[in-house]
């Protein structure tokens, strides 16, 4: 029997061998990649978190420094912080004391130290009852009423307050007596600014009305400034306005 032609020899199938061949190339490259992948970032990980270390260290640094530079009070050649830290200081009680002395010297040129206003409670209560007293009694009077107008301001006057009065009554009584004139007058607002043991100064708002036979005249509303002074030494122990000033 005539052999037959030669057929070509086939390689022998074997299950999933080809698969097989295929997944593990897959697998392998991704294991591959994923290995370079790691390599690459592994360096830069690690470079980010030393670097991160050292931001923290610094920043913990500076704040060490800051924290130095504040609670420093001894200031050296080259360190002013203590200074400036003390400069702070004393601004702060200038100003306490610039308060102070606003409210207890109101006029220039007023010694805090000597200026018992407030201070002297009892003092000042007197100081300021005498200035409501008198303050008025020059302007309040009634023509029909013109010996107990003299006999107010002659008992709460002195000085030259009391001589610019005087000398000026006699002609404002007559007037008050023709014009048949009357004043009214009351302490609107009253502020001792200083005190001292012999001297005060009040700042005070009056209102004054008149009326010129019964009918209203005219209105003021002045703002003054009363020195009043009493004299101890000699048994005088009143206060009593010296100076009267319209502001």
């Amino acid at each position: 029997m005539a052999a037959g032609p030669n057929k070509p020899r086939r390689t022998p199938k074997v299950a999933g061998r080809s698969t097989s061949r295929v997944e593990l190339s897959a697998n392998a490259t991704a294991k591959l990649a994923q290995q370079a992948k790691d390599e690459y970032e592994t360096p830069t990980a690690v470079a980010s978190g030393v670097e991160r270390k050292r931001q923290r260290a610094d920043a913990e640094k500076a704040a060490v420094e800051r924290k130095r530079a504040v609670t420093d009070v001894e200031p050296g050649v080259n360190n002013t912080s203590g200074t400036y830290r003390l400069a702070a200081i004393l601004a702060a009680a200038a100003v306490v004391v610039g308060v102070i002395a606003t409210i207890l010297a109101f006029h220039p040129g007023a010694e805090v130290s000597d200026n018992r206003a407030f201070v002297d409670q009892g003092e000042t209560d007197r100081v300021l009852s005498a200035a409501r007293d008198g303050a008025c009694s020059p302007f309040t009077f009634d023509y029909r009423k013109l010996d107990a107008w003299t006999s107010n301001f002659e008992s709460k006057l002195t000085g030259e307050a009391l001589d610019v009065i005087r000398k000026y009554a006699k002609t404002s009584k007559e007037l008050a007596v023709q014009t048949q004139s009357a004043s009214d007058c009351r302490v609107d607002v009253v502020g001792l600014s200083d005190l001292t043991a012999t001297r005060a100064v009040v700042l005070t708002d009056m209102i004054v009305s008149t009326t010129k036979a019964g009918a209203i005249d005219q209105s003021a509303m002045p703002h003054v400034r009363l020195t009043l002074v009493r004299d101890p030494a000699n048994g005088d122990d009143n206060w009593l306005i010296s100076n009267i000033e319209a502001l």
